[in-house]
């Protein structure tokens, strides 16, 4: 009990630590956006979209840890429905925006880079930029539908089972098992992230195969291996391929844990939102790094920490 209650408490340590540096980086990302919008008194259409995600994802972060923080350190309060379903809702509503802001950003990235002499493709070029507003808007407004019958369906009939009761000196650790309706829940999360799920493959594919073409047609002439171009290139290629890989990763972990198979495992419980968390995160950290605009203003603003200290 002593060993299953301390793995118990370090998973939610690392889980926490995720969260906090999740929520550090993405707001890191967000200043460095508003110091741009502050001296230009603009933002880039490309850095309203990340503006977005960022707030989406810290806001994610951050709504893991409170309930995490519900369920291990306030066990009493999870017998009413009504503030399980909030819970829920809540953090589904920050999981679908974030997936609805991801697929925005590679549509837009599709739509500027690609060069295909389609309608569709012609019509999105010339009008992405003043329809990225309202996208945003309707990605929040789908995303709000999406995780609503989470509170109807996701915890009906809910069952509420006292696994162990271990007492330390004053302290009594808890250890409850939530039983959800998991055939609703399944059905309902199949309906909100699989359209998102799959625009964002199609652009990436999309995306993936244009710059696939044009690095192989740089490289085939000599004059043009070392150009600035090539090596652009080169980046966003890679940049691609590793956010395609996290999102397939991320959608089959969801899917998986959405199941309900792991269920009465307590610990895998935790371990399922460390390895959703660590997936964003490495997105998040793999953004940051790649801007050298981040870069400089972290830095800048850690040489004024130090000199004001």
């Amino acid at each position: 009990m002593v060993l299953d209650i301390s793995i118990q408490y370090f998973l939610l340590a690392v889980l926490y630590t995720e969260c906090m540096v999740g929520l550090t980086v993405n707001m890191i990302m967000l200043a460095a956006n508003l110091v741009k919008w502050k001296s230009l008194r603009s933002l880039q259409t490309c850095d309203k979209i990340l503006s977005s995600l960022a707030i989406s994802r810290g806001l994610y972060f951050l709504s893991i840890t409170i309930r995490n923080s519900f369920y291990q350190f306030f066990p009493w309060l999870q017998q009413s429905n009504i503030m399980l379903s909030a819970l829920y809702v809540q953090v589904m509503f920050m999981f679908y925006t974030t997936q609805w802001l991801v697929t925005l950003l590679c549509v837009f990235y599709c739509v500027k880079i690609v060069t295909y002499n389609y309608k569709l493709f012609i019509f999105l070029k010339t009008r992405i930029s003043t329809m990225v507003p309202w996208l945003i808007l309707s990605s929040l407004l789908i995303s709000l539908i999406s995780s609503l019958p989470y509170g109807w369906y996701g915890y009906n009939d809910l069952e509420l089972h006292l696994l162990s009761n271990d007492s330390t000196g004053n302290m009594t650790v808890y250890q409850l098992v939530i039983v959800p309706n998991y055939d609703h829940r399944i059905l309902i999360f199949a309906l909100g992230n699989i359209p998102p799920f799959v625009i964002f493959c199609v652009s990436v594919s999309l995306l993936i195969h244009f710059l696939l073409i044009h690095t192989r047609q740089m490289r085939s002439n000599e004059s043009h291996i070392q150009s600035p171009n090539l090596k652009s290139h080169f980046g966003a290629l890679k940049s691609m391929s590793l956010f395609l890989l996290l999102q397939i990763m991320y959608f089959i972990f969801m899917n998986l844990f959405t199941s309900g198979r792991f269920f009465h495992f307590a610990f895998l419980i935790l371990l399922r939102w460390i390895l959703l968390s660590s997936l964003s995160l490495l997105h998040s950290l793999y953004m940051i790094s790649s801007s050298t605009e981040v870069i400089k203003m972290f830095t800048s603003m850690c040489f004024c920490h130090i000199r004001s200290s």
